[in-house]
């Protein structure tokens, strides 16, 4: 493991590193290819499945460029806490594995925060096998 990737368990790491990222990227740093020669709709239909770092490159790197207000309001929709630190660079395994002993409330945020960006099944059935439907 890296310093970077030590680094980006601590709260607020991740993100601020993709803003200040985006700030100076080119497009072909960016994690959506031919992102400039795509339409703002084809765009904000790519985010959803991006950890918070990558959204806040995106986010910078748009602000910087062409600042189009479908981008940066889905963006605005998509960024916000994850569930534990570092919890956007672990593998599915580590997530189940974190799950099987979370708390009801953390399982709640997991389940959140997984329909809102990512979407995996196999996370959403975890939250469920710890006994948190909603």
């Amino acid at each position: 493991m890296t310093i970077s990737d030590k680094a980006r368990k601590i709260p607020g790491v991740a993100a601020a590193e993709g803003a200040v990222t985006g700030a100076i990227a080119t497009e072909q740093d960016l994690p959506i290819t031919d992102y400039d020669k795509q339409t703002a709709s084809d765009i904000a239909a790519k985010l959803n499945g991006h950890s918070q770092r990558e959204l806040r490159m995106i986010s910078a790197y748009e602000a910087k460029h062409q600042n189009r207000a479908t981008i940066t309001y889905k963006i605005a929709k998509l960024t916000g806490e994850e569930p534990w630190s570092g919890y956007d660079e672990q593998s599915v395994d580590a997530i189940t594995t974190t799950l099987a002993e979370s708390t009801p409330d953390t399982a709640r945020a997991v389940r959140t925060y997984e329909r809102d960006h990512k979407d995996r099944k196999s996370i959403i059935d975890a939250t469920d096998r710890n006994g948190n439907r909603d």
